[in-house]
């Protein structure tokens, strides 16, 4: 109860507050009526006016949360334009039409101001006022939301760094032990030196590839792709059936680093990889106004299946919303037999 009346006090507080003004407003304005209608009537339409308001605000609020409305000018201007007769309407039809099933308003005193035309006009101002606060509350929201999703992202990339020191032994040891092995390898094994060698790539590209936005070159990920594909291909002697291809123009792209490789390795770890018949299928395409299409799909393995929480791909979900807020589209079809994962954004 403590925690729900911190997070909603001020919304308790904030219509209190309108029926609090609209009693004083009633009682100096209409004294006289209200003593003929009786107090019932009065609350009842205090009630209808903070329902209305509470339609017209939270209403509005809500449906601008479903759109970027920063970018989307003309559905903004409509919306807010419909509801700002939401409460005038909503005004107009209880006091005009539906008040005689609950009260006898027939006395001239009181029939003179259930005149829809009357009620309408007369309620568009605090229409405007309702749909005012109705906005306010919405860019609050959205730069709370805002303010939330920039601290996530930094606690998730601050959590990666130091999950990255931790996991790191000396880089430069590894890369002077692998260059070692490399060497001595070489001329005992042309196909170990070489497995070798592209580990040793896979691993500089982890650790060091990312710049100040924490993105990567897009073609050092294909490169990082090919690099995981070969050096499945050399374990199992190019008997994996694979077909990886790329178009579009990739110079100069930049994309959130191991993303696609994570679809890869999935497709790896749970898919048919021996079929020539039913390849893994991997396509990635970068348009003309630098948006990427990225798909990738496998038979489904029918030998023992490997445990996985799915922890992996919640993490790209998750990434993904960080990074790309509204600017992408990631579609997961899960069947029998069939495993398949589109990605698109709109810009890279």
């Amino acid at each position: 109860m403590n925690r729900w009346w911190k997070k909603y006090w001020w919304h308790c507080a904030l219509w209190t507050s309108l029926v609090v003004a609209q009693l004083v407003q009633d009682y100096v304005a209409y004294s006289s009526l209200i003593n003929d209608i009786g107090w019932g009537q009065e609350f009842f339409w205090i009630g209808i006016v903070v329902s209305g308001g509470i339609v017209s605000v939270y209403g509005y609020g809500y449906i601008l949360s479903l759109f970027n409305w920063r970018k989307h000018v003309f559905p903004f201007i409509a919306v807010t334009l419909a509801f700002i007769f939401v409460f005038p309407l909503w005004q107009g039809i209880w006091r005009s039409y539906l008040a005689n099933l609950f009260f006898d308003n027939s006395t001239p005193s009181i029939s003179q101001l259930t005149h829809f035309s009357f009620i309408f006009f007369t309620s568009i101002t605090r229409g405007w006022a309702f749909v005012g606060l109705g906005f306010v509350i919405a860019f609050y929201n959205d730069y709370l939301n805002s303010q939330r999703q920039k601290q996530l992202l930094e606690k998730t990339a601050l959590s990666a760094e130091l999950d990255s020191l931790k996991n790191q032994i000396n880089p430069h040891f590894l890369y002077n032990t692998l260059s070692y092995l490399y060497a001595q390898a070489r001329p005992l094994s042309p196909q170990l030196s070489e497995s070798i060698l592209i580990l040793s790539d896979m691993m500089r590209y982890s650790l060091h590839q990312t710049d100040e936005q924490g993105l990567v070159s897009l073609e050092k990920e294909i490169e990082h792709i090919n690099n995981y594909i070969q050096i499945h291909q050399l374990r199992f002697d190019n008997k994996l059936a694979v077909n990886f291809s790329s178009e579009g123009n990739l110079a100069h792209k930049r994309i959130l680093p191991l993303v696609l490789i994570s679809f890869v390795e999935n497709a790896f770890k749970h898919g048919k990889t021996g079929d020539p018949n039913h390849p893994i299928t991997i396509e990635l395409r970068v348009g003309n106004d630098s948006s990427l299409w990225f798909n990738i799909k496998n038979r489904k393995s029918e030998g023992p299946k490997e445990h996985s929480s799915g922890i992996g791909l919640q993490n790209v979900r998750r990434r993904l919303e960080l990074v790309y807020p509204n600017q992408h589209q990631l579609h997961i079809s899960n069947t029998n037999a069939l495993f398949e994962v589109s990605l698109s954004i709109k810009k890279v």
